[in-house]
């Protein structure tokens, strides 16, 4: 298929992986890249990362996998956090569709659970890019939960036209993009099943202390994040730089918390560059 022609439809996938049944688009061959979204109401793998799929899939079989309880993976009860559940799941999923390494890619809570991956299936992972990922410690400069935070949980209870346009407006730095017709995508995304976004909001609080592991990890690490990005502050990434001893940083300027939308050309350059040279 040609990168011109993709569609959501036109990539859309299911498989099972353990006891779930989850929701992927993929596109390419070669070597896999896994890209999971945020956590914000509504998100899913296709939206949160449309502009990356058809340059990437030129050169790798890349997968954007909706994590539980978005998109149209299954609804799934949090007793962990997460993260956790979205890097078994992973896991799971490499496993059914015979995949013994990957390069993992994740925003926000995608970065989370990659987070959560190199601690739990370090044999499993190739490298791992994480953009606009909160940072482990207790940020000493930021208030929390930040603006952004807020108006992303506000969603879960409502998640009118109104309520995404005042949260995109937060999560870019230019919000021109988002028409009302793009809006209302994610809005009825939002309340297409209004028994998850009861159970992300719960679940999104938890949390798990990953610093230790973290600091004996190896794993070569890309970390992306937005210069004015107001929804995870980008002192997160630089204590991530600190304790992920084979890692780069890399700062965005006029960018917010969605790197690889907003700065999609730039992103994708980058990407390639870190998963064919590192």
């Amino acid at each position: 298929m040609s990168t011109a022609t993709l569609t959501e439809p036109g990539t859309s996938k299911f498989a099972q992986a353990g006891k779930i049944k989850v929701h992927y688009n993929e596109a390419g061959t070669g070597h896999p890249v896994i890209l999971l979204h945020g956590g914000g109401a509504g998100a899913s793998g296709w939206s949160n990362f449309v502009r990356n799929i058809g340059p990437l899939s030129e050169k790798y079989r890349v997968l954007l996998v909706d994590q539980p309880n978005y998109g149209k993976t299954d609804l799934v009860p949090l007793t962990e956090p997460l993260g956790q559940v979205s890097a078994r799941m992973v896991r799971d999923l490499m496993d059914t569709l015979g995949m013994q390494k990957a390069t993992l890619v994740g925003n926000s809570l995608g970065g989370m659970t990659t987070l959560n991956f190199a601690v739990d299936y370090p044999d499993r992972l190739e490298r791992m890019v994480l953009m606009g990922t909160p940072g482990p410690a207790v940020d000493l400069f930021t208030t929390f939960p930040t603006e952004g935070q807020k108006l992303l949980f506000r969603l879960f209870d409502t998640a009118t036209l109104e309520a995404f346009r005042a949260f995109i407006n937060i999560m870019c730095y230019d919000a021109s993009f988002a028409t009302d017709e793009l809006l209302q995508q994610r809005v009825k995304a939002a309340t297409a099943r209004p028994e998850a976004a009861q159970i992300l909001k719960a679940g999104l609080m938890r949390s798990r202390d990953l610093v230790p592991a973290l600091r004996n990890t190896k794993h070569k690490s890309l970390i992306i994040h937005g210069r004015y990005d107001r929804v995870v502050p980008m002192e997160g990434s630089m204590q991530l730089f600190s304790l992920l001893e084979n890692s780069t940083l890399l700062f965005f300027n006029k960018c917010g918390h969605w790197a690889q939308f907003e700065k999609a050309d730039e992103f994708n350059r980058a990407l390639v560059d870190f998963i064919d040279h590192s």
